[in-house]
């Protein structure tokens, strides 16, 4: 009962503000753009020192031979 009161608020709010609705799109649009952004930029670092990582072991391999 109690949560059909508030999602009916919510509800209200959004029909009867139109600047409040496009504001809130737009704050979930951007917000989500930054945080995919950042999980691509994390992923692409990750993947960055995991193969200097191979590359220094390749390296000291190579060094061990000669």
């Amino acid at each position: 009962m109690r949560f059909a009161k508030l999602r009916r608020v919510i509800s209200s709010v959004f029909a009867a503000s139109p600047a409040f609705t496009f504001t809130f799109g737009l704050l979930v649009t951007f917000i989500g753009i930054g945080v995919i952004a950042n999980v691509l930029i994390v992923y692409a670092v990750i993947q960055v020192l995991g193969e200097r990582q191979q590359n220094e072991e390749h390296r000291a391999r190579s060094l061990e031979r000669r």
